[in-house]
């Protein structure tokens, strides 16, 4: 069995202040007023991301 090591990654203001504009523009859209989290917001740009490089390799 593969045992995977999961470490936190730390952000800097900036980046979490630009995740929490696109928090607060997904809370306009919203009907109801809800958003995602933060996490929630960095992991689908880190898929993205890593998207983007897989198929540029």
């Amino acid at each position: 069995m593969i045992q995977t090591h999961v470490k936190p990654v730390l952000l800097s203001i900036k980046q979490l202040e630009a995740l929490r504009k696109i928090q607060e523009q997904e809370r306009a859209k919203s009907a109801l007023g809800v958003a995602p989290t933060i996490h929630v917001i960095a992991r689908g740009l880190m898929d993205k991301a890593l998207a983007q490089l897989a198929q540029e390799a």
